[in-house]
């Protein structure tokens, strides 16, 4: 009697949804770890937080995948996911709904911009740059500008460029003796000084001023944290393709620095928290919203301005990779921040970023 063939299995097809809802899955819940682990522990899970946008839009197409499919209950987990993740998707994209009309009465601007030495060495197109930079500067409306890496002859280049210190007035509080945070003011200054982390928290510096607005009396930091301090052959590695040596050298550089942000997040955090005036953050961060050290630098006293920004990612840095959001303004709770916006510009390796706030109390 022949023998009865035994049905071939069926071989189980890929299913292309998966494909994206898996990796961002675990892309996601890696980022929200990274968000809440210190670097110092975890050093591994912080580049997460850098790709975090991508893994979420990756989950999210997955699930409309399935959900177009009709596969609704493969569905059901991975939706409850973007719910419970959406506030964290809306610090890296705005859908610019939170802005608000600027009050005529107590408004003032902010604007955060690393100037990176108002390209001293020429890395786009020197004396042109330095002209289209006093000349867009020389337009800005805000009343204070927070600026990084601000060189030490940064005054007499600007006015040599073309740039007015005279009309309007403007006061510039300077790092001393060399490049560094800087903050230009139209506004009475009460009292300011400039200070640096302590040794074991990494090379970062710090200019605060307490300044008279047209909200009261005000704090401002204005911060340059930790860099990667890659250098040219770092960058060319990154954009070539690093050999396993190089890569495994370039991730150390990068564990480093985000644990040296993160003891730098917490002395700031104590340093808004003893501030007896309402508080403003602004400056070059060198982290992501989704990083460990944005979110301290968060928490508690002050928001981010990007709630109230125009749609999109509102990326700052000018590189290969676009949509990186690593500069930024937090504004204290007790302000109100009616517009943030991403000026896309390219007279540094930064987009500048500006907000206007106030003390939403109608003075009629």
């Amino acid at each position: 009697m022949a023998q009865e063939k035994q049905p071939r299995a069926k071989r189980r097809k890929i299913d292309p949804a998966s494909m994206l809802a898996l990796p961002g899955m675990v892309l996601v819940v890696l980022g929200e770890l990274a968000v809440r682990l210190s670097p110092s522990w975890f050093p591994w899970l912080s580049p997460f937080g850098l790709i975090y946008g991508v893994g979420w839009l990756m989950l999210a197409v997955g699930v409309v995948w399935r959900v177009v499919s009709f596969r609704w209950i493969r569905a059901a987990f991975p939706t409850l996911v973007l719910v419970a993740t959406w506030p964290s998707f809306m610090l890296v994209f705005s859908l610019g709904l939170g802005a608000s009309e600027i009050p005529d009465d107590d408004a003032w601007g902010v604007l955060s911009f690393n100037v990176r030495r108002l390209d001293e060495f020429n890395w786009l197109r020197g004396d042109a740059t330095r002209r289209d930079l006093a000349t867009w500067l020389d337009a800005r409306q805000e009343a204070v500008w927070c600026l990084q890496e601000f060189p030490k002859n940064g005054k007499s280049v600007l006015q040599n460029a073309g740039f007015s210190w005279s009309s309007p007035r403007r006061r510039l509080l300077q790092w001393p003796n060399e490049s560094g945070p800087s903050l230009v003011t139209s506004l009475p200054v009460v009292d300011w000084e400039t200070w640096m982390f302590p040794e074991d928290a990494g090379r970062g510096r710090v200019l605060q001023a307490d300044l008279r607005t047209p909200s009261g009396m005000v704090r401002v930091f204005n911060v340059h944290l930790q860099s990667l301090y890659f250098s040219h052959a770092d960058y060319a590695a990154v954009e070539d393709g690093p050999s396993r040596q190089e890569g495994l050298r370039l991730l150390s550089l990068m564990t480093q620095a985000s644990e040296a942000r993160a003891k730098q997040g917490h002395i700031l955090r104590e340093k808004m928290a003893q501030s007896p005036h309402p508080v403003v953050l602004a400056g070059d961060f060198n982290d992501t919203p989704m990083s460990y050290t944005v979110r301290q630098l968060r928490q508690e006293r002050v928001r981010d301005a990007f709630d109230a920004g125009t749609l999109g990612l509102g990326g700052t840095h000018i590189g290969k990779v676009p949509g990186i959001r690593i500069d930024g303004i937090l504004v204290d709770t007790s302000l109100v921040v009616h517009q943030q916006h991403t000026h896309v510009v390219v007279l540094s390796d930064h987009h500048p970023v500006s907000a206007w706030v106030s003390s939403g109390v109608d003075l009629d």
